[in-house]
């Protein structure tokens, strides 16, 4: 009995193994692309939402309806072609869901930045970069935030830090334990998917020394003690 259940264990480990080897050798493999290169290589950036969709041959097309177009030309609808899925990398869309879509001669797959518009702040991103809602953010060293730097911090870190308000704020800002300006960490942010965030406010003394209310921590991989707020500190002066 017991040379059974030894044999038993064996063969489930081979299967094991095997079905393993099986699945990756039919795994879709991507290469990394920031957003700024996936900018570059789309002829066609938009929000839109699948309405329908039709197989030919190897290829699934997705007809979406058109919200916002950041690149290329505007349409009230477009079909955007990929493959099937798997091995192919082939973008499954799920019909009535709003997705941001990155499209090159007609085709997009599962390795570009396409994502459900609640799961990403690619918008906002592709806002800063197209839109004007965002021409005067960033772009002096003023330490109080203006309107359109309030908005898009409030909207970029709405979930993580969703009960403090940058509106006439100023801010510190950092990456790592280095202070930087604000028109280095937009840059650096630009290129980033979900970098680590900690917010840390400032005491009345911290405040009247320094004419800041908080600090912006990010790409850190340190909660800030205070010795570390005090090396950030020392930095100001």
């Amino acid at each position: 009995m017991q040379k059974h259940t030894t044999y038993m264990k064996q063969i489930l480990i081979i299967l094991t193994i095997l079905i393993s080897g099986f699945t990756n050798g039919f795994a879709c493999k991507c290469s990394y692309q920031n957003l700024e290169n996936e900018i570059d290589l789309a002829d066609l950036i938009f929000k839109g939402i699948p309405i329908n969709k039709k197989q030919i041959d190897s290829k699934m097309i997705y007809k979406f309806t058109v919200d916002k177009v950041w690149k290329g030309d505007k349409t009230d609808t477009i079909e955007v072609k990929t493959g099937l899925g798997g091995q192919d990398c082939g973008m499954i869309f799920e019909i009535g869901k709003t997705y941001i879509v990155f499209v090159k001669n007609g085709q997009t797959s599962h390795c570009r930045k396409n994502a459900q518009i609640d799961s990403t702040h690619i918008d906002l991103k592709l806002d800063y970069k197209f839109t004007n809602d965002f021409t005067e953010a960033f772009k002096n060293q003023e330490k109080k935030l203006n309107t359109q730097e309030s908005q898009y911090l409030n909207r970029r870190f709405s979930d993580e830090l969703e009960h403090f308000d940058f509106k006439d704020k100023s801010i510190i800002f950092t990456t790592s334990m280095s202070v930087i300006s604000k028109s280095d960490w937009i840059e650096t942010n630009l290129g980033y998917e979900n970098p680590s965030v900690e917010l840390v406010q400032l005491t009345k003394q911290e405040k009247e020394e320094t004419g800041y209310d908080a600090i912006l921590v990010t790409w850190s991989k340190f909660i800030l003690t205070d010795k570390m707020k005090g090396k950030i500190l020392r930095q100001l002066k």
